[in-house]
This record gives structure tokens, C-alpha cells and sequence, in this order.
């Protein structure tokens, strides 16, 4: 039985499913991978691994967990670091930034997007593509609003959405190659980002943004 203490049953579950959790988050931070073993989980939590397939299918199910449970609130506070009051190019390219700053120094999150979902089951793939829904839609509106006051080409919404996220990603893979990097190269690489998201949507102010 897990070594966890509640007052009732439904509360013993909400713990030792939250307990099995915060495991598969701490390994993957001390490991620096998703590719951890559901043993390690179990034992981090402190239940037996039989205990594990209670409440969870497997790996990829308490990862994708995982991210649906923290990554909406994570991604929300990015968002909301972006001051509205910015002109949208500048709101686009900043929210951009911040992104690829994300995924390039947080050691959970940052790992299952960039390197490890791609591996992961379709089901998760779909799970995974869905937490990170809000960030997308904040891009697609901002490039929407940009073409609408004709700042920004038109082009199909989903290559555009696509074209974004593939420059972030970029910008993201290029930093944690490098393992370690200051504030000089972080400031390298996203002004890099921002001058190429912007000038590939054909705005034409991006030498000053």
C-alpha cells in the first residue's frame, strides 16, 4: 500500500495520483530525459508498481498527464508577461522570445517538448499538442489581427501557426545544444528569432522590433 495518509478514500487517491506525479516530474529534472522507467516512478512516490497502473496506462500517460495538469498554467503566465499594450508585431515577436526562453531552460517541460514527445504514443502526441492549445491560439489571433491591419502577409492559417512554432523551435534546439549559454547568446538567438519570425510573415518595420 502507498505510504501516504488521508482522511478518506477519494483523498488517498488524489494524493498518491498528485505523489506519482510530482515523481515523474523530479526524475525528469535530476535526469535531464523523459525516458524514465516506470519502476523509478513508483518507487519515487512511494507505491509498488502495481499501484502505478491504478492510475496510470503507462509512461507516456503520466507524462502527458503531467504536462495537462501544469503546462495550460505555465504557458498562461508567459502569455500574460507579454504587455498588451505592445504593437502586435512587437507582441508576436515578444511572446515568441519568451517561449523559446521556455523551452530552453525549464528542465521538464523544456525536455518533453523539444526533445521527447515526438517519441511518445499519438495519443500523448495529441494530449501534449493540446496543453500548449492556449499559446497557439494567442500566436494565430496576434498573426490574424496583424493581417487584418495589413501589417503581416496572408497566408493559410495553419502554415502560419506552423512556420511560428517551427521558428521557436529552432531558436529553442540551438540553445540547449549548446547545453550552457548566457545572456548574450539567449539575447542572440531570440533577437535572431524575432527578426526571421517577422520578416517571414512580411512585416516590414522588423529591423526596428
Amino acid at each position: 500500500m502507498p505510504r501516504i495518509r488521508a482522511a478518506s478514500i477519494d483523498e488517498h487517491k488524489a494524493l498518491t495520483r498528485s505523489a506519482l506525479l510530482n515523481a515523474a516530474r523530479d526524475l525528469i529534472d535530476e535526469t535531464g530525459t523523459a525516458d524514465i522507467s516506470l519502476g523509478e516512478v513508483a518507487l519515487a512516490a512511494g507505491v509498488g508498481r502495481t499501484t502505478f497502473y491504478d492510475y496510470f496506462s503507462d509512461r507516456d500517460d503520466v507524462i502527458a498527464s503531467l504536462v495537462e495538469e501544469e503546462l495550460p498554467n505555465v504557458l498562461t503566465e508567459v502569455i500574460d508577461s507579454v504587455p498588451i499594450t505592445l504593437p502586435i508585431p512587437e507582441r508576436l515577436a515578444e511572446l515568441a522570445s519568451r517561449t523559446v526562453e521556455f523551452v530552453a531552460t525549464d528542465r521538464v517541460f523544456g525536455v518533453i517538448l523539444h526533445r521527447d514527445a515526438g517519441r511518445m504514443s499519438a495519443g500523448a502526441q495529441e494530449r501534449i499538442a493540446a496543453s500548449h492549445g492556449d499559446l497557439s491560439s494567442e500566436m494565430a489571433n496576434l498573426y490574424m489581427q496583424g493581417v487584418e491591419r495589413g501589417l503581416f502577409n496572408a497566408m493559410p492559417p495553419a502554415l502560419a501557426g506552423q512556420l511560428i512554432q517551427d521558428t521557436i523551435m529552432a531558436g529553442a534546439r540551438v540553445l540547449i545544444a549548446a547545453g550552457t549559454y548566457d545572456e548574450k547568446s539567449l539575447s542572440e538567438v531570440t533577437h535572431g528569432v524575432r527578426s526571421f519570425l517577422l520578416g517571414g510573415l512580411g512585416y516590414s518595420g522588423v529591423a526596428d522590433v
